[in-house]
């Protein structure tokens, strides 16, 4: 039976709410990503003919509540694990903030949760040392490739959210001055 032969589903409140709990039953979410996703919903079951009533909006609103009530969505437990995420993968401050604006976290919880990892002064430099190290970058090269790759490297960083003298520390210093017309 293909997808377009099998009936579609209307959109209920239980139903919504089930699809909340699934899904926060496999993954950690904030309100404002939770509510994306049952707007999704929503707009496919309309797009695919299903009967979806006015009031389904009105619905998430409640949904989320119930959710934020029982503890299944908790927007500082969310900014916390996806910091930690990204800080595990050498990611830097702006880069977490940027993820957590998009997965709409409040500045609030996003500045409380980006000072908790404040308390090392080296880590933003910490975060790009481990970057660094996973991709092999700079002191990770053969020696004779280190300089011909310098600004690719410094590129890697920059992209990941490094300002310019983070990225200088955490690849090391260069023999020849390369880093002074690094951006001609």
């Amino acid at each position: 039976m293909t997808e377009k032969e099998r009936a579609v589903k209307p959109i209920t409140q239980k139903r919504l709410q089930n699809i909340a709990l699934y899904y926060l039953g496999r993954y950690e979410s904030s309100a404002e990503n939770l509510r994306r996703l049952l707007e999704r919903r929503i707009l496919r079951a309309e797009r695919k003919g299903a009967a979806v009533p006015p009031e389904a909006r009105t619905w998430i609103d409640s949904i989320i509540k119930e959710m934020l009530r029982q503890g299944y969505v908790d927007d500082g437990r969310f900014a916390r694990s996806l910091a930690e995420k990204y800080r595990k993968a050498g990611k830097s401050q702006n880069y977490i903030r940027q993820k957590l604006t998009l997965a709409g976290v409040a500045s609030d919880v996003q500045d409380e949760t980006l000072s908790e990892n404040t308390d090392d002064e080296d880590a933003e430099l910490n975060a790009a040392l481990l970057l660094v190290k996973k991709r092999k970058l700079g002191c990770f090269r053969r020696e004779e490739d280190r300089a011909l790759f310098r600004k690719k490297d410094l590129a890697v960083l920059a992209r990941a959210g490094f300002s310019y003298q983070t990225a200088v520390k955490a690849l090391g210093d260069s023999e020849r001055g390369e880093d002074e017309n690094v951006w001609d």
